[in-house]
Parts: structure tokens; C-alpha cells; sequence
């Protein structure tokens, strides 16, 4: 039986730049078209939690966070609704939300408005909705007793799960070592890893979803990739038609997005049919020439599954460092869940053991230098050329 949804209506607000009276519109705007307003999304005296992407320390520039501008007219509108506080927190990757924030600049602006930036540490056991795969999950404390949460996004590519948008965003709800304990226990199996993405995001069920899709990234996502303009932000309170609605505008076909197939094998609504689209027309910010990140085979081609240990090396992608760019900082080490990556000393390039590498990618997600890169293990690449012959 499908699961109840909330209001699929997405808002669309195009957006060139981020100068501050552009964006302030447009997220207003987005409140508008999504609620009737902010004052709709957070009741008076609420108590809210903005989420962004905090993946790792990178600038503004880099587009790996959302913008500061963004943050902060988010944080404008939730006081003018009425909050009674707002605060911002994430776990990222590597590093704490302090130091990323300080690094994109956000923690400028949250200082600036006199918001805390807060590190997730502590957790609380949450019940997940009937009919799910998982019972229950571990989320962040800040965020399990915040009456509001707002899940803020940036449009990026991703190498393991091909895009990153609201749904993904919410893996940040786990805190500290959770995401790398979860990364192994879903190994190499993209499906299972898309289905505990799915449930977990609707599990916490944000009032709101934003997506800043001003100035997104392309190509090797989502840390390493290129910036790309795309001049819109969009926001839903359903994060599936959200995302749905963004890979539509980017060209990004649904078929190949993992989320969209656990979405609907758990009972979530994935079509367009149903979605209601809001705010500025999106035929004149349609794209199809997006750069995707590097096309995985984690567990190898289908129908070679049933022979994946033998052939694991030879038919699926890994990550592969380049050791012209490597500067030894071994935060992919730090990062690894598997431990597979080793240092033969301090400072120099790093080395991943492919037999104990689950191909999460987080090595290549959290690579300061973009020093790293999936690449087909040469069965895969012979497989290929003769399918294109």
C-alpha cells in the first residue's frame, strides 16, 4: 500500500545570481508558492533547524555548499514567520559543520545574524514509518527536537549515486561515524544504499525542502566537479518530486538516479504526472548537455553479478588515485569505511587495497584535490567498447 505524501507541489524560482536582493526574492517567493508564504511553513515560537550541505571544507566558489545567501535569506524569512530560534547543523563528511561553514562562508553569515553553526554528535532512536525496511534510525539529537527542519541542498553531481539532491542531503541527519557505518553495511550494492536514503529522509520529513540550483556542479561531483550555472532555486515539501522535478530541468535521465527506484519500491509517488509545478516556467532554464560524474559498476554489470567476487576486479569501477595530485593529506584514510587506504608514510600518496575497498567513493567525495576518480577496471572498459561496436 502506498505510503501517505505530502504536498507535492514544486516551486520553481529562477534566480541569475547571488546577489542578495535576487535571492531574498526568490526564496520568498518560493515560500509563496509552496505554502502561501514562510508564516505557512514555520509556526510562531518554532524552534527550527536549517540543514545545509556541509560535505567538506571548500569556498563558496567551489559550489560544494549552498550559498551564503541563500542561507541567509532563509534565516530572515523563518524570524519574520515567527521563529523563536534558529540554529543550523550538519555532519560532514570530514571535518566539523564549524570549520566547513567557516570555509564556504556561512558561519560569516550565521555570526552576522547571531545563528549557531552546530556540529551533530549526539543521537536519538526515532521510529521510521510503517512499511518501511528499517525499523527505526539513529539521527541527529538537533535534529529529532527541532519542531522545524528545513533541508537546504545544492545541485551536484554525484560517483556513486549519479546526483545529490534534497533526498541525499539527509544523510547528514546521521551524526559522527553512523554514515561510514552505513556505507559498510550497504558495501557495494547502490540499491540497498538508495533504499536506506530513502527511508531515512522520509523518516525525518523536513517542512521544507530548498534546492539551490543557482550555480550547481557538474562533472565529478560532489566534491571535485566543475561549477555550472544553472540559474534557478526550487523548493517542495516532498523531497522525491523535488528532486525529480531538478533532474527534468538538468536532463538527467530518471532511469539511471538510484533514489527515484527505491522511492517507488517503497511506496513513494516518483511520476511526473503528479507533481504540480509552481513559481517561474522551466522550459527556459532546461538543459541537456549536464557533465556527469564517471559512470560506476560497483557491483559490475548485471548480469555478471552472480560471478562478482571472481570478478570483481576486472568488471567493476574503483577509485584510482592520481598520484600527480595527491598531496598526501590523508583525509581520504581518515574518511575510508573500510579502511582499505594506507600511507607508506606521512605526506605521501596514498594507496587503496581493492580487495577491502567497498567502492562508496568516499575517498573521491572528500578528496580536497580532486586527486581522485572512478575508473573501469579494463574487463569493463573491453565490455564497453564491444557494446558500442
Amino acid at each position: 500500500m502506498p505510503l501517505p505524501l505530502q504536498d507535492r507541489t514544486v516551486a520553481i524560482r529562477s534566480c541569475a545570481s547571488y546577489d542578495y536582493p535576487l535571492v531574498k526574492e526568490a526564496v520568498a517567493g518560493l515560500g509563496k508558492n509552496i505554502a502561501g508564504g514562510w508564516a505557512a511553513i514555520i509556526p510562531g515560537g518554532s524552534k527550527v533547524l536549517i540543514k545545509p550541505n556541509l560535505l567538506t571544507a571548500a569556498t563558496a566558489e567551489q559550489c560544494v555548499s549552498p550559498h551564503p545567501a541563500v542561507v541567509r535569506a532563509i534565516v530572515e524569512l523563518c524570524r519574520d514567520a515567527g521563529a523563536a530560534s534558529v540554529t543550523i547543523g550538519d555532519s560532514p563528511g570530514f571535518g566539523t559543520a564549524q570549520k566547513v561553514a567557516a570555509k564556504c562562508g556561512i558561519l560569516d553569515t550565521a555570526r552576522e545574524l547571531g545563528v549557531e553553526v552546530v556540529n551533530f554528535t549526539e543521537s536519538v532512536t526515532v521510529p521510521a514509518p510503517a512499511g518501511f525496511h528499517n525499523r527505526s534510525f539513529s539521527i541527529a539529537r538537533d535534529i529529532a527536537e527541532a519542531d522545524v527542519v528545513i533541508n537546504l541542498a545544492k545541485f551536484k553531481t554525484h560517483a556513486m549515486m549519479v546526483m545529490t539532491l534534497a533526498v541525499k542531503n539527509m544523510f547528514g541527519a546521521f551524526a559522527g561515524k553512523q554514515k561510514a557505518q552505513w556505507h559498510l553495511q550497504s558495501g557495494r550494492s547502490q540499491d540497498h544504499f538508495a533504499r536506506m536514503l530513502v527511508e531515512l529522509a522520509y523518516t525525518v520529513k523536513p517542512a521544507i525542502s530548498v534546492l539551490d540550483a543557482v550555480i550547481g556542479m557538474e562533472g565529478n561531483g560532489p566534491n571535485s566537479g566543475t561549477p555550472r550555472k544553472l540559474g534557478f532555486l526550487a523548493a517542495s515539501r516532498d523531497m522525491v518530486s523535488l528532486d525529480r522535478v531538478a533532474c527534468g530541468i538538468t536532463g538527467v535521465s530518471p532511469d539511471a538516479v538510484y533514489i527515484f527506484k527505491a522511492a517507488h519500491d517503497a511506496g513513494l509517488a516518483v511520476d511526473l504526472d503528479g507533481i504540480r509545478l509552481a513559481g517561474d516556467p522551466i522550459e527556459p532554464l532546461k538543459i541537456t548537455d549536464l557533465k556527469p560524474a564517471s559512470m560506476m559498476h560497483v557491483q559490475g554489470p548485471a548480469y555478471f553479478r552472480p560471478f562478482a567476487r571472481l570478478l570483481l576486479h576486472s568488471l567493476t569501477t574503483r577509485p584510482v588515485v592520481d598520484a600527480t595530485v595527491c598531496k598526501g593529506c590523508g583525509i581520504c584514510m581518515q574518511a575510508c569505511p573500510a579502511s582499505a587506504i594506507s600511507q607508506p608514510a606521512a605526506g605521501k600518496v596514498v594507496r587503496i587495497d581493492y580487495d577491502a575497498c567497498i567502492r562508496c567513493y568516499c575517498c573521491q567525495e572528500l578528496c580536497p584535490e580532486g586527486a581522485i576518480a572512478p575508473r573501469d577496471a579494463w574487463g569493463l572498459r573491453m565490455l564497453k567498447k564491444l557494446k558500442s561496436n
